[in-house]
């Protein structure tokens, strides 16, 4: 897949347009679909001053429609492992991708994490605003996400040669208002947003985002920090 049509840097308030399309799509791994050609890619680029020998070129695209949301990962990665295959585990230390999102402008502090390794298994949790706590959401609510990852299974010895894998999801609208106030997209509704690529359990561990962070050590649950995904 290329990089090339990647969101500029330049954009000092990081805005990310997402378009609708008609009908749904099949998560398959298939970038080549039609409606992903026609999208530009945002880049998960800002090392936020945090130490890391390791900086894999991770791209990322929206799209939506009526009744879902899809995100597309696509990770050029080296040092891969996987510890784990279960639902809402700790993911991030393995080649993870994430998408942590506000999705009503009325609530910018009731945010969710949703954390993708990269054999597919999923950590989803939401922000409790005033109680500066983070709630894993239901695992039968996580199994209505449908996914399709490029790698898959448990990765217990590293992969150093480089690699490149690939994430597609497709999350119901629906399904977040169990858990948060909603503004469902529709054009001119914006949501806050950051996305990460992350990997703790390897040799060279990384955190890597697409807005910029302002802390001295690796964290990304900071959404004053999100940008701006825009519907149209």
């Amino acid at each position: 897949m290329e990089h090339d049509n990647a969101v500029s840097d330049r954009e000092a308030d990081y805005t990310y347009t997402v378009r609708k399309i008609d009908g749904e799509l099949q998560p398959d791994c298939n970038c080549a679909k039609p409606e992903w050609q026609e999208c530009e890619y945002l880049s998960i680029v800002q090392d936020n001053g945090w130490e890391m020998k390791f900086m894999p070129k991770t791209s990322v695209k929206l799209l939506y429609s009526d009744r879902l949301i899809y995100v597309l990962f696509h990770v050029d990665d080296r040092y891969v492992r996987c510890g784990t295959n279960r639902t809402n585990g700790e993911v991030w230390r393995d080649a993870c991708v994430e998408m942590f999102f506000a999705p009503s402008e009325a609530s910018p502090s009731n945010y969710f994490s949703l954390e993708i390794n990269c054999a597919g298994a999923i950590r989803l949790g939401y922000h409790v605003p005033g109680e500066n706590r983070n709630v894993l959401v239901d695992k039968d609510d996580i199994g209505t996400i449908k996914l399709c990852q490029s790698l898959s299974g448990i990765i217990e010895t590293e992969i150093e040669t480089p690699i490149a894998w690939i994430m597609e999801v497709a999350v119901p609208l629906r399904m977040l208002e169990k858990y948060s106030p909603v503004d469902m997209p529709r054009p001119g509704v914006t949501w806050r947003a950051n996305f990460q690529k992350c990997a703790e359990n390897n040799s060279h561990p990384h955190w890597l985002s697409w807005a910029p962070i302002d802390s001295p050590e690796p964290k990304f649950h900071l959404p004053e920090y999100f940008g701006t995904i825009e519907f149209t």
